[in-house]
């Protein structure tokens, strides 16, 4: 027990290390409440995806995202002008020739450049008479709008600072509005004059000690800013949920799900490494990173007031949770370490996806859509089918290993027999729960769009999937399939699987479920796919080669 303890104790303390650090003037200004994209939200949170979305980045220049945001809104003529804004797409890089610096350019580029201007504007009534729209037009509208949201951000137009007293769940009044005499009018009629110029007045003093690069003097303005937004929200009995804003600056600083795929991969790494000595070492890992993993669905949930999978970033890391329940379930039931240590595999790879492409899988919690805003349906539908999408990662995971012992342990018939029934266990899970999802997705089709089946892309591709695992549970059952079968089926099965899953949002892009659409990441999940039927085929030549 005290071998288990020991791992388990040391990450507490690495993540109390962490989080105790030394406050400093922007990480003050990060703990402001704002409000921005429906919700209200730390400051810090604000800056993440907003620096996010114009850069493709959480960090930038060595700087933090909060820093980095109040030197936009304090140095907007310097910003305007210096190259930043990712342009990757060669053929858009080419339209702006030498003016573009490396694969950079300046948002007063892509705001002023006439040609550029002109061929956005034809894309943008494309879209609104619905016609379809390349490629390279929607390269033009992506860094179109990361330029426009650096301007808004810049002048000040977002976030929203100042609730207003009489509605404090209405559209808050950005900074931009003390500037501006009409909304400073505005403003004077919710707050008092005396209210607006103290904020006015310890506004201008934090943007000239940012500008200036006062370093001695931050600290002491910033708290200032703070506390003169507190005392007005104070003096206006505006009620906050101070609750979930703590608990969602704790989860950007404790990043748990970047410490998960950590702690997998770590026990993945030590039971093929150790082989069976220290059992306890990979247990430990495995379980500590289950930990991180089921405290930052228990923060996204509590943040956001739903289940987290409402998005490709969502589905992606509660998949790698279900596989990591499963495994634990089966695990319990069979007493095999293989169980936990395939599953590890599975999970760290899935984490790091979601982690390592965040402009491509959004990790930014937002409102729901109104179709998804039955939080009953929402569990019990989308719950389930990605449940199952969960049990199917295990299984492909598990089939690998199948493959594998048949390719280079061809004679260890036992432990052949022994990963087989395992996979067929989680075959059989996931089939069951992708049947259930299936039929209750109907039932929510019904009860939202008045129609159970319509043969909406995604519902056609989940019954492709869920008719390509029974075909393969069939084959097994009736003999047609051996364990080698059985494992190169579940794993060709699974195609099925992603393009219900990701290629229906992301490439597709039609139908009802117009909510889980996305762009980005097709050659990296080909170059993913190509690869690992390479070695697929790889592990079947050898296979044939010394049975």
């Amino acid at each position: 027990m005290k071998k288990v303890a020991c791992p388990l104790f040391l990450l507490l303390l690495l993540t109390g290390f962490f989080a105790k650090t030394e406050e400093s003037a922007f990480e003050i200004l990060g703990q402001i409440p704002v409000q921005s994209g429906g919700r209200v939200k730390p400051f810090e949170s604000f800056a993440r995806e907003a620096l996010l979305s114009v850069t493709g980045k959480f960090s930038f220049e060595a700087k933090s995202a909060a820093a980095l945001v109040w030197e936009w809104m304090a140095k907007p003529e310097e910003w305007h002008t210096k190259s930043f804004l990712p342009i990757r797409f060669k053929p858009l890089r080419d339209e702006f020739g030498l003016m573009a610096i490396g694969e950079k350019i300046s948002p007063e580029l892509a705001l002023t450049h006439p040609p550029f201007q002109e061929k956005v504007r034809q894309a943008l009534e494309r879209q609104e008479k619905k016609e379809p729209v390349g490629f390279l037009d929607k390269k033009r509208l992506e860094l179109y709008d990361r330029a426009r949201l650096f301007q808004a951000v810049a002048q000040g137009s977002i976030p929203g600072f100042l609730p207003q007293p009489e509605d404090p769940k209405a559209g808050w009044i950005p900074l931009a509005g003390l500037a501006d005499l009409e909304r400073r009018a505005v403003l004077e009629k919710e707050y008092s004059p005396s209210e607006v110029a103290e904020i006015q007045g310890a506004l201008a003093r934090l943007v000239r000690v940012i500008r200036e690069d006062e370093k001695k003097s931050l600290l002491e303005t910033a708290n200032a800013f703070r506390h003169s937004l507190e005392n007005l929200l104070d003096s206006r009995g505006v009620l906050l949920d101070q609750f979930r804003l703590d608990v969602e600056r704790a989860y950007y600083r404790i990043r748990p799900f970047q410490w998960a795929w950590i702690l997998y991969l770590a026990s993945a790494l030590s039971w093929f490494v150790l082989r069976g000595r220290f059992a306890s070492w990979p247990l430990s890992l495995f379980l500590a990173g289950f930990g991180m993993h089921s405290l930052g669905f228990i923060q996204r949930s509590l943040i956001a007031g739903r289940p987290p999978v409402s998005n490709m970033y969502e589905s992606v890391i509660w998949v790698a949770w279900a596989a990591i329940f499963f495994s634990t379930v089966l695990g319990l039931v069979y007493r095999k370490s293989i169980l936990p240590a395939v599953a590890a595999w599975v999970a760290a790879f899935s984490l790091l996806i979601g982690e390592s492409f965040p402009a491509v899988l959004d990790p930014s919690l937002a409102p729901l859509v109104p179709v998804l805003r039955n939080n009953y349906w929402l569990t019990v539908h989308v719950l389930t089918i990605t449940l199952s999408y969960g049990a199917f990662a295990l299984a492909w995971g598990l089939a690998h290993a199948v493959l594998f012992v048949f390719a280079f342990r061809s004679k260890e018939r036992e432990k052949q027999e022994m990963l087989s029934q395992y996979l067929y266990r989680a075959l059989q899970i996931g089939v069951v729960g992708l049947a259930a999802g299936t039929i209750l997705g109907g039932v929510w089709a019904n009860d939202s769009w008045g129609r159970f089946w319509g043969w909406d892309p995604k519902e056609t591709w989940a019954l492709i999937a869920l008719f390509g695992y029974l075909a393969v549970l069939h084959g097994r059952f009736a003999g047609w399939l051996g364990s080698f079968g059985t494992a190169i089926g579940s794993i060709l099965a699974f195609l099925g699987i992603l393009m219900a899953w990701y290629g229906v949002n992301f490439v597709l892009a039609a139908g009802f479920h117009s909510y889980g659409f996305g762009g980005g990441g097709l050659p990296y999940v080909l170059a993913a796919l190509l690869l690992d039927l390479a070695f697929v085929s790889f592990l079947a030549f050898r296979y044939n080669k010394v049975r």
